[in-house]
């Protein structure tokens, strides 16, 4: 477990994160250290197209094993 310190925009934050999971967010968390509108926005929509191409990938999967 490691409990990290960190600002975003302006407002500090102390959170635990599991010692994986640290690793997997890891580099997102230094670019949000201080970020610019632009930096957020593109942030959240990478975040959310590999979600999105993860989600899709799944439901292919399901309708070729019906």
């Amino acid at each position: 477990m490691k409990k990290i310190s960190l600002k975003v925009l302006r407002e500090k934050f102390e959170i635990n994160l599991e010692n994986e999971f640290f690793e997997y967010v890891k580099e997102d968390l230094i670019k949000l250290q201080n970020p610019t509108p632009k930096e957020l926005l593109l942030l959240i929509l990478e975040k959310n197209k590999k979600e999105y191409e993860i989600l899709k990938k799944i439901e292919k999967f399901g309708r070729e094993g019906e």
